[in-house]
Protein backbone atom coordinates (compact mmCIF):
# COMPACT_ATOMS: atom_id res chain seq x y z
CA UNK A 1 0.00 0.00 0.00
CA UNK A 2 2.71 2.66 1.08
CA UNK A 3 4.62 1.68 -2.27
CA UNK A 4 1.39 2.65 -4.52
CA UNK A 5 0.84 5.83 -2.52
CA UNK A 6 4.90 6.56 -3.30
CA UNK A 7 4.23 5.75 -6.66
CA UNK A 8 0.92 7.88 -6.88
CA UNK A 9 2.99 10.84 -5.17
CA UNK A 10 5.78 10.50 -7.96
CA UNK A 11 3.73 10.39 -10.87
CA UNK A 12 2.13 13.90 -9.45
CA UNK A 13 5.31 15.63 -8.84
CA UNK A 14 6.24 14.53 -12.56
CA UNK A 15 3.20 15.93 -14.12
CA UNK A 16 3.75 18.92 -11.54
CA UNK A 17 7.22 19.08 -13.35
CA UNK A 18 5.79 19.00 -16.83
CA UNK A 19 3.01 21.96 -16.34
CA UNK A 20 5.32 24.29 -15.11
CA UNK A 21 7.62 23.34 -17.52
CA UNK A 22 4.99 24.01 -20.07
CA UNK A 23 3.81 27.61 -18.37
CA UNK A 24 7.47 28.41 -18.24
CA UNK A 25 7.76 28.28 -21.52
CA UNK A 26 4.79 29.74 -22.27
CA UNK A 27 5.53 33.16 -20.64
CA UNK A 28 8.83 33.11 -21.92
CA UNK A 29 7.09 33.06 -25.37
CA UNK A 30 4.75 35.91 -24.74
CA UNK A 31 7.95 38.03 -22.87
CA UNK A 32 10.14 37.73 -25.81
CA UNK A 33 7.55 38.48 -28.06
CA UNK A 34 6.22 41.76 -26.16
CA UNK A 35 10.35 42.84 -26.12
CA UNK A 36 10.52 42.24 -30.21
CA UNK A 37 7.45 43.66 -31.34
CA UNK A 38 8.04 46.98 -32.64
CA UNK A 39 7.30 49.62 -31.01
CA UNK A 40 4.53 51.89 -32.53
CA UNK A 41 4.88 55.31 -31.87
CA UNK A 42 7.68 57.45 -30.26
CA UNK A 43 5.24 58.46 -27.18
CA UNK A 44 5.15 54.45 -25.85
CA UNK A 45 2.32 55.43 -23.44
CA UNK A 46 -0.26 57.45 -25.06
CA UNK A 47 0.80 57.26 -28.51
CA UNK A 48 -0.95 61.00 -28.80
CA UNK A 49 1.13 62.74 -31.39
CA UNK A 50 0.55 66.37 -33.26
CA UNK A 51 1.75 65.57 -36.69
CA UNK A 52 1.15 68.99 -38.07
CA UNK A 53 3.24 72.53 -38.30
CA UNK A 54 2.72 74.62 -35.34
CA UNK A 55 4.81 77.33 -33.70
CA UNK A 56 4.15 78.04 -30.06
CA UNK A 57 6.39 81.58 -29.13
CA UNK A 58 6.98 82.58 -26.02
CA UNK A 59 5.25 79.35 -24.34
CA UNK A 60 7.41 77.29 -21.82
CA UNK A 61 8.25 73.46 -22.22
CA UNK A 62 8.61 70.56 -19.42
CA UNK A 63 11.25 68.11 -20.06
CA UNK A 64 11.90 65.43 -16.97
CA UNK A 65 10.19 67.31 -14.37
CA UNK A 66 11.80 70.48 -15.47
CA UNK A 67 10.94 74.01 -17.37
CA UNK A 68 12.77 74.48 -20.36
CA UNK A 69 12.54 77.28 -22.88
CA UNK A 70 11.90 76.77 -26.45
CA UNK A 71 13.10 78.71 -29.10
CA UNK A 72 11.75 81.59 -31.04
CA UNK A 73 10.99 80.78 -34.30
CA UNK A 74 10.13 83.27 -37.04
CA UNK A 75 9.04 81.23 -40.09
CA UNK A 76 9.06 84.54 -42.69
CA UNK A 77 12.73 85.05 -42.21
CA UNK A 78 13.73 81.35 -42.60
CA UNK A 79 17.14 81.05 -44.47
CA UNK A 80 18.66 78.14 -46.26
CA UNK A 81 22.00 78.32 -45.48
CA UNK A 82 25.20 75.88 -47.70
CA UNK A 83 23.27 72.75 -48.44
CA UNK A 84 24.33 69.07 -48.21
CA UNK A 85 25.75 68.14 -51.29
CA UNK A 86 25.72 70.97 -53.51
CA UNK A 87 29.21 70.50 -54.40
CA UNK A 88 28.87 66.72 -54.98
CA UNK A 89 27.45 64.73 -58.14
CA UNK A 90 23.93 64.16 -57.85
CA UNK A 91 23.12 60.22 -56.40
CA UNK A 92 20.58 58.47 -54.12
CA UNK A 93 20.04 60.19 -50.79
CA UNK A 94 20.36 58.04 -47.88
CA UNK A 95 20.39 58.37 -44.35
CA UNK A 96 21.44 56.07 -41.73
CA UNK A 97 21.40 55.72 -38.00
CA UNK A 98 23.94 53.76 -35.84
CA UNK A 99 21.74 52.76 -32.20
CA UNK A 100 24.72 51.57 -31.19
CA UNK A 101 27.36 53.91 -31.43
CA UNK A 102 24.20 56.90 -31.30
CA UNK A 103 25.92 58.56 -34.97
CA UNK A 104 23.75 59.72 -37.91
CA UNK A 105 25.74 59.32 -41.49
CA UNK A 106 23.72 60.59 -44.56
CA UNK A 107 24.99 59.69 -47.82
CA UNK A 108 24.54 61.32 -51.68
CA UNK A 109 25.24 58.78 -53.99
CA UNK A 110 28.23 56.83 -52.12
CA UNK A 111 29.66 60.53 -51.03
CA UNK A 112 29.48 60.92 -47.01
CA UNK A 113 27.60 64.45 -46.77
CA UNK A 114 27.12 64.69 -43.21
CA UNK A 115 28.26 62.70 -39.99
CA UNK A 116 26.58 63.12 -36.62
CA UNK A 117 26.23 62.63 -32.60
CA UNK A 118 22.40 62.04 -32.09
CA UNK A 119 20.25 60.66 -29.09
CA UNK A 120 17.55 57.86 -29.93
CA UNK A 121 15.57 56.40 -27.54
CA UNK A 122 16.22 55.72 -23.80
CA UNK A 123 12.39 55.56 -22.53
CA UNK A 124 10.77 54.10 -25.74
CA UNK A 125 13.01 52.40 -28.57
CA UNK A 126 14.01 53.50 -31.67
CA UNK A 127 12.87 51.04 -34.54
CA UNK A 128 15.64 49.39 -36.27
CA UNK A 129 14.18 49.35 -39.96
CA UNK A 130 14.25 50.73 -43.44
CA UNK A 131 11.76 53.72 -44.15
CA UNK A 132 11.40 57.17 -45.92
CA UNK A 133 10.56 60.60 -44.67
CA UNK A 134 7.11 60.55 -45.36
CA UNK A 135 6.35 64.21 -43.80
CA UNK A 136 8.52 67.61 -42.87
CA UNK A 137 7.54 69.88 -40.72
CA UNK A 138 9.64 73.11 -40.04
CA UNK A 139 7.98 73.41 -36.62
CA UNK A 140 5.79 71.38 -34.08
CA UNK A 141 4.50 70.30 -30.76
CA UNK A 142 5.63 67.35 -28.94
CA UNK A 143 3.85 66.35 -25.81
CA UNK A 144 2.85 62.89 -23.99
CA UNK A 145 4.02 60.86 -21.51
CA UNK A 146 2.70 60.40 -17.85
CA UNK A 147 3.92 61.61 -14.04
CA UNK A 148 7.92 61.79 -14.24
CA UNK A 149 7.99 60.94 -17.36
CA UNK A 150 5.29 63.46 -19.03
CA UNK A 151 7.22 66.51 -21.66
CA UNK A 152 5.57 69.02 -23.46
CA UNK A 153 7.60 70.32 -25.87
CA UNK A 154 6.93 73.02 -28.16
CA UNK A 155 8.69 74.78 -31.55
CA UNK A 156 10.87 70.74 -32.04
CA UNK A 157 12.35 72.30 -35.27
CA UNK A 158 13.14 70.52 -38.56
CA UNK A 159 11.41 67.64 -38.14
CA UNK A 160 11.63 64.70 -40.63
CA UNK A 161 9.26 61.67 -39.92
CA UNK A 162 10.21 58.18 -41.10
CA UNK A 163 8.14 55.72 -39.14
CA UNK A 164 4.95 56.65 -37.72
CA UNK A 165 5.30 59.72 -35.51
CA UNK A 166 9.33 58.65 -35.09
CA UNK A 167 11.44 61.72 -36.59
CA UNK A 168 14.95 63.17 -36.63
CA UNK A 169 14.39 66.56 -35.39
CA UNK A 170 16.16 69.04 -33.17
CA UNK A 171 16.49 69.00 -29.11
CA UNK A 172 16.82 72.13 -26.89
CA UNK A 173 16.41 70.43 -24.23
CA UNK A 174 19.16 68.69 -23.36
CA UNK A 175 23.21 68.72 -24.99
CA UNK A 176 23.82 64.93 -24.45
CA UNK A 177 24.09 63.76 -28.30
CA UNK A 178 26.06 60.24 -28.35
CA UNK A 179 23.82 58.88 -25.95
CA UNK A 180 20.75 57.98 -25.62
CA UNK A 181 17.79 60.70 -24.35
CA UNK A 182 14.63 60.45 -26.40
CA UNK A 183 11.40 58.37 -26.39
CA UNK A 184 12.20 57.04 -29.79
CA UNK A 185 12.55 60.00 -31.91
CA UNK A 186 16.21 60.71 -33.31
CA UNK A 187 17.69 64.26 -31.38
CA UNK A 188 20.03 65.99 -33.33
CA UNK A 189 21.83 69.65 -32.72
CA UNK A 190 19.82 72.23 -34.57
CA UNK A 191 22.83 72.97 -36.85
CA UNK A 192 23.25 69.29 -38.42
CA UNK A 193 19.36 69.04 -37.77
CA UNK A 194 18.90 72.49 -40.45
CA UNK A 195 21.44 71.30 -42.55
CA UNK A 196 20.43 67.71 -42.79
CA UNK A 197 16.51 69.28 -42.98
CA UNK A 198 17.30 71.65 -46.45
CA UNK A 199 18.95 68.18 -48.02
CA UNK A 200 16.65 65.67 -46.97
CA UNK A 201 13.46 65.14 -49.26
CA UNK A 202 9.99 64.50 -48.26
CA UNK A 203 7.78 62.49 -50.76
CA UNK A 204 6.63 63.88 -54.20
CA UNK A 205 4.05 62.13 -56.36
CA UNK A 206 4.72 58.67 -56.41
CA UNK A 207 8.62 59.22 -55.42
CA UNK A 208 9.21 58.51 -51.62
CA UNK A 209 10.88 60.63 -49.69
CA UNK A 210 14.77 60.14 -48.48
CA UNK A 211 15.52 56.92 -47.27
CA UNK A 212 16.48 56.57 -43.91
CA UNK A 213 18.44 53.14 -41.76
CA UNK A 214 17.77 52.71 -38.51
CA UNK A 215 20.87 50.04 -37.71
CA UNK A 216 21.13 48.43 -34.61
CA UNK A 217 24.73 48.52 -35.35
CA UNK A 218 26.80 49.54 -38.40
CA UNK A 219 30.16 47.28 -39.52
CA UNK A 220 33.51 48.32 -39.92
CA UNK A 221 32.71 47.35 -43.98
CA UNK A 222 30.11 49.67 -43.42
CA UNK A 223 27.19 47.24 -43.60
CA UNK A 224 24.03 48.01 -41.60
CA UNK A 225 22.85 45.05 -39.26
CA UNK A 226 19.29 45.16 -38.05
CA UNK A 227 18.96 42.19 -35.19
CA UNK A 228 14.66 42.74 -34.99
CA UNK A 229 13.52 45.62 -38.22
CA UNK A 230 10.15 46.35 -38.05
CA UNK A 231 8.51 44.83 -41.62
CA UNK A 232 6.70 47.19 -43.74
Amino acid sequence: MAKKLRSKKKLKIYFLVILIGVFSFAATRMLLDFTNRPPVCANSKTCNSDLSFRIDNNVAGIFEGRKVNPPVIDASSEETGVVLGAAVSPGEKHIYIDLATQTLIAYQGKTQVLKAFVSTGKWGRTPAGNFNVWQKLLSTRMAGGQGADYYDLPNVQYVMYFYHDFGLHTAYWHNNFGHTMSHGCVNMRKVDAKALYDWADGPSGKKLGTAVSVCDEITKDNKCIQNNPVQL
